[in-house]
Parts: structure tokens; sequence; C-alpha cells
């Protein structure tokens, strides 16, 4: 800028051509000024009359040491000695005083105009630092925000990418899921078409081979009602459609109950069951089907990953506010790994060695319904060792 003004002020001064300079000088964002060979101001733009609050008519005249702050005045002053001495333009830092108002600083380049060796006129232009200082703490505070909006925007992404991470596990899992009940479903049922079939079909089908094969298939049109009551069972307590029927019943009951109805199938496999009850009641606040649903599931389960002359175990004890029942097996149990998924919707746990039916929401269901009466379910498990499920819940309370 200052070589623009200096290379255009000859023609300004010499050949009377102002508006040359003007066009310039009101095209800026900083003051700009010219004062003659004695220090007194001959015009300044339109900047410079805004931010020191001044007409042009009220500045002509006026020496620059006028407008600056007393501090200032002798860095100004040696900066003009510079000038005549050196015949070249000068930079300094001042506070230049408006007419209302505090001081402002600027930054003021200061160009001198000679003709034939003698100083004609001053040239100065500079930029509000004060005004530069505050754009620059926006733009400073801007980028702060910019780069706090960026951070943000990356911990989103991050976590948009693991939703969308869930999401396509879930969705696999629930493929599988549909997978397994599909498979469950058309298992038993392919059975049951199967013998009905040879059932009307051969008609020299003797008595003896159609009552086994009605066996066959009363025993799996059982296996697919369970299956299809346990996933509507499981629907309806994921959906919450499904309210508890509550009362007060004896826990001892049902355990029983339970170790009663699982003994023949013990017996079967030559599995040893022992039950450590106590024999006064204990008594809580429960659905009674619901729970016997846990208790029996757990139960059939023991049996079925217990090998041949293992051992089942069931034990119930009374503490203060709840009561504990432990069901432990010799069976084949469970890696350390998998004991998180049994409870996860739609995991089904492999275990080594086993082909085993059903659907793998079972366990799911057995902690919801835990869940439903505020209680709590654990598991303990060591591969080929066997495995305990500990299930606490609240007793009644009688207040």
């Amino acid at each position: 800028m200052t070589e623009i003004l200096n290379e255009k002020l000859n023609e300004i001064i010499l050949l009377d051509k102002s508006d040359y300079f003007h066009l310039l000088a009101e095209s800026t964002s900083d003051i700009a000024f010219i004062l003659n060979d004695q220090g007194n101001f001959v015009y300044g733009n339109k900047v410079f009359l805004n931010q020191l609050h001044y007409k042009q008519e009220e500045l002509q005249g006026k020496h620059f040491f006028e407008f600056i702050e007393e501090n200032s005045k002798p860095k100004v002053s040696n900066s003009f000695q510079k000038i005549i001495s050196t015949k070249t333009a000068v930079k300094f830092e001042t506070e230049i005083v408006p007419k209302v108002g505090i001081e402002q600083l600027y930054e003021i380049t200061l160009t001198p105009i000679f003709n034939n060796d003698q100083l004609n006129a001053l040239v100065g232009v500079g930029p509000n630092l004060g005004k530069v200082k505050s754009e620059k703490n926006k733009i400073e505070e801007l980028l702060s925000k910019l780069t706090e909006a960026n951070r943000l925007n990356a911990i989103e992404r991050d976590r948009a990418q693991q939703k969308i991470s869930v999401l396509n596990e879930l969705n696999n899992l629930k493929n599988e899921f549909i997978s397994n009940v599909s498979h469950e479903l058309r298992t038993p049922l392919a059975s049951i078409i199967g013998f009905a079939e040879t059932i009307a079909e051969d008609k020299n089908l003797t008595v003896e081979k159609a009552a086994e094969f009605n066996s066959v298939i009363l025993d799996e049109s059982k296996r697919l009602a369970r299956l299809i009551n346990d996933v509507l069972d499981f629907s309806e307590l994921e959906s919450e459609k499904q309210k508890l029927n509550k009362n007060s019943l004896n826990i001892i009951d049902i355990i029983n109950e339970s170790n009663n109805a699982i003994k023949k199938e013990c017996d079967n496999k030559k599995i040893t069951f022992t039950a450590k009850i106590p024999q006064s009641e204990i008594m809580i606040f429960a659905d009674e089907e619901r729970i016997k649903k846990v208790i029996s599931y757990i139960l059939t389960n023991a049996v079925k990953f217990t090998q041949p002359n293992g051992r089942i175990t069931v034990i119930a004890q009374e503490f203060l506010k709840e009561v504990e029942i432990v069901i432990s097996d010799t069976g084949v149990g469970i890696p350390e790994q998998n004991i998180p998924l049994l409870f996860d919707k739609f995991s089904k746990v492999k275990r080594l060695g086993q082909n085993l039916t059903g659907a793998g929401f079972g366990l799911v269901t057995v902690k919801q319904i835990i869940d439903l009466h505020k209680g709590l379910i654990r598991v303990k498990s060591e591969v080929n060792k066997g495995t305990s499920f500990i299930i606490r819940l609240p007793k009644y309370s009688f207040n």
C-alpha cells in the first residue's frame, strides 16, 4: 500500500491529480493521511475520520503531534528525525488520541516525498492494532471452537460407527436366531409329517409299528409345542406385554415340585441327584408359573449337560431379606469367555461335543423373569468340571 501511495503521490502533488490518491486511500481498511512538510494534516481518509471522530475540516492544519499520546511523542519524534536523515520510510507504533474516547494503538508506516531533495510531504498508512488484535482474538476463538467442534464431530462419528457396528452385530445375531428357530421348528415338523404320512399310506403297517410312530409324533409334537411356547413367552417378556401374576407363595414347594419332576430323568441317565432344602416355609412374592419355569429350565439343562454317573445338587438357603437357590452339576461346563454370552439376546453358546437343540433364548428368558422379580442370577463354571447357577430372590415382606 505504501509503495502504491508513494508512486502515485508525485502525481497528486506535482500534477494535482488527487482523485487517484483518494481512490486508493478510501479503498483501504487502514487509516491513511497526508502531512505537509511541517507535519500538519492535509488529508485524512474516511477510516481515519471515523475511527478518530473528526471531520475533514477539523483535521486541516492540525499538527500530527497534537494527536499523539504524550508517552508516545519521543518515539514519534525519533522516527521523524530518521525520515529526514535517511530519506526513507519508517514504521513505528503509536497511540493516537481520538476526539472522543480513549487512545488507540496504530502501527504507522510514514513515507517521505521529496522534490529536488526538499521534503514536500509525508504519507502515512497503518492498521488499528487494537482492532487487529480483536479480530485476531476472534479468529483464535473461532479456530478454538472449530477445533472443539471437529473433536466433538469425531467423537460423534466414532459413536455412530460403534452404533452401526452394534446394529450390524445385532442384525447378524437376529439372522442367526431366526435360522435357529426355523431349524428347530423344521426338525420336529419333518418327523411329524414323515411318520404321519407313513401311517396314512402304508396299509401293511403293523399295530406295534403304528403305535411306535404315534409315540414319535406325540414326542415331536410336544417338543414343537414347547418351542412355540418358549418363543411366545420370550416375545411377551421382551415387549413387556405380559403382566406378572404375583402372589405370596412358598418357594420351597416350587423347588420340591421341580426336583420331583426331574428325578426320573436323572435315574434314567444314572445321575446322582441331591437336594438340600429347608423344611420350613420361605415365602416370596412372585409369579408362580414364571418361577417354576426358571427352576425347571435350569434343572433340565443340568440333566442335559451332565454325563452318566455325574451329580446334580440343589441347595436352598434363607437369608435376612433374600432366598438363595443354587443348582450345580458336574457336566461339561462352559468356557469362561462364553459365560457373558449366556444371557445375551439371540446368542447361542455352543458347547464342545454337544449337538444341542433349542433356539438359544432359554437363559435370556430366565434372566428376564428374574429381573422382573428384582432378583439376581449368576453363573460359575469350569470346562469339564461343571456349572453352578446361583439365583437370589427377595423374600415376601408382610409389612
